[in-house]
């Protein structure tokens, strides 16, 4: 299925609205103290990698250009995300770690399919490979420096849903 790569973007952006409103509702669950710091972090920093997306939003849109891309791989990537967060229980550092990278590999899963896809249009601009580069060294960096940590902090997540 052909999908406008502008909508492609959109919904890339869509997914990082819903990952930043679970670190906000996480956010908001916590009492004062380095976690509470380091979520709000993964909340801005989801906020923005979906605004610098809208630059490549107005580009596509320009091109008017289409991707095979089935849309149901994105929507699957996504769900699987949000299935594996527990919200029942307590949320310890290296969950919290595992939780972020689990979304990275996500982004990098779809960004490895895009890439390809866009490389094969003979388009010029490829969005998605660039993209694919910055996630997986946000995700090397993000590793470097939350293995490093040895916090054993743990919080709450009863009664939280996702969107």
């Amino acid at each position: 299925m052909y999908k406008q790569k502008s909508e492609i973007i959109q919904s890339i952006q869509t997914y990082h609205i819903q990952v930043a409103q679970l670190y906000h509702k996480i956010y908001e669950k916590l009492e004062e103290g380095e976690m509470k710091e380091i979520i709000h972090d993964l909340y801005e920093h989801e906020i923005f990698r979906k605004n610098y997306l809208e630059r490549h939003v107005i580009i596509a849109k320009a091109m008017n250009c289409y991707l095979e891309f089935p849309c149901e791989i994105l929507q699957d990537q996504i769900t699987s995300c949000f299935n594996n967060v527990n919200f029942n229980s307590s949320l310890m550092m290296d969950e919290l770690i595992n939780l972020e990278l689990h979304f990275d590999d996500c982004l990098i899963k779809m960004y490895n399919i895009l890439s390809a896809e866009n490389a094969l249009s003979g388009e010029m601009a490829n969005i998605f490979y660039y993209m694919l580069k910055k996630t997986k060294k946000e995700e090397a960096i993000f590793t470097k420096l939350f293995t490093k940590s040895n916090a054993n902090i743990q919080f709450e997540l009863k009664s939280l849903h996702c969107v």
